[in-house]
């Protein structure tokens, strides 16, 4: 008779990162895997199809830090696999589709960056607010002169925040951003129920009159075919004329040459931005060359703090699956 205590095989688990992926950060992700649960091989995702085949043919469950696209090819081999988990909240750029068609699961983070991209919000609002990037050069350069005197700034407080988007990080952003005295109001194609609203201190809106009395307009969804340039011309156009986008979800969910246009022609006063149609960005873009933005290198979700949280989570998902139970935050 087998004793009831027999200790488990460990799981074989596929590691997949990007090769500008930091030293420091897959000896990160490593640490938190416990040998004893998991035997470990990795892999980039610049490997050819026939040896990313070899690599998750030999795997249970597999980890991607970030999600990237996979072929149909590929996710063939391994309809075996029982779980293909993201550390990212965001996974329109893995092939969420294809794994769906041969029976894979595939989860995100559960949230776990929520946190560090709604602080990344609220920061480059008072940066745009505040004129930070140009101000830290006057005082590199020394050159105090033909300053503002503070006429091209202003404070949060008694302004309105438009949250389009109300998640994990849209909540996020409104909870924390309370200590600043904003209106906030919100818009999602599901409105949450009285009782979450005052607690994250949010009423609801419709969307074109969310647009209309926002002094800032922040994005906080998933890209998708129904959510794609769902900020357009007509959009900016319901703007006011001093008001400013916050964009740290996806570019795709604007229209960019629409908001070239409102920027220079000055529709809008401002914009802050850390994701872009093309990533890394190209100097002579004209919209990042514009006076009117504050840019960041996607950056929002990426900190150490995010980092530990969403391997918890995949940690988690993964002990789940080897319990025979249903892993979390499935999005196929």
């Amino acid at each position: 008779m087998l004793s009831q205590n027999k200790k488990q095989k460990p799981l074989k688990l596929l590691y997949t990162y990007e090769e500008r992926i930091p030293k420091n950060l897959r000896e990160l992700v490593l640490s938190f895997l416990p040998k004893d649960e998991f035997e470990i091989d990795s892999m980039t995702y610049a490997l050819p199809d026939e040896e990313k085949i070899k690599k998750l043919k030999w795997a249970e469950i597999a980890l991607f830090a970030p999600g990237r696209y996979l072929s149909e090819k590929v996710l063939k081999e391994a309809s075996h696999i029982k779980l293909m988990q993201l550390w990212s909240s965001g996974y329109d750029k893995f092939n969420v589709a294809g794994a769906k068609k041969y029976g894979i699961p595939v989860a995100n983070n559960g949230g776990a960056n929520a946190e560090s991209v709604a602080e990344h919000a609220i920061m480059l609002m008072l940066s745009f607010a505040k004129r930070l990037p140009d101000s830290h050069q006057r005082v590199v350069t020394g050159n105090w002169k033909g300053n503002g005197h503070g006429m091209d700034m202003f404070m949060l407080k008694n302004k309105t925040l438009g949250i389009i988007g109300f998640g994990n990080i849209g909540q996020a952003v409104a909870k924390k951003i309370n200590g600043f005295e904003m209106k906030v109001i919100y818009y999602d194609i599901k409105q949450q129920p009285p009782e979450a609203e005052r607690g994250c201190g949010a009423t609801f809106a419709e969307f074109q009159k969310l647009l209309q009395e926002s002094d800032i307009v922040t994005l906080h969804l998933h890209l998708n075919q129904s959510t794609e340039r769902i900020i357009g011309r007509k959009e900016l156009s319901l703007m006011k004329k001093g008001a400013v986008l916050i964009n740290v979800s996806r570019a795709q969910l604007v229209d960019q040459e629409a908001l070239f246009l409102a920027l220079k022609d000055q529709k809008i006063q401002g914009a802050a931005l850390d994701v872009y149609t093309e990533e890394p960005t190209k100097p002579n873009d004209p919209l990042l060359n514009l006076p009117n933005v504050v840019l960041t290198p996607h950056m929002a979700g990426s900190t150490y703090d995010a980092y530990v949280i969403a391997m918890k989570n995949a940690v988690a998902n993964f002990r789940r699956v080897k319990n025979g139970q249903k892993p979390l935050w499935v999005v196929n």
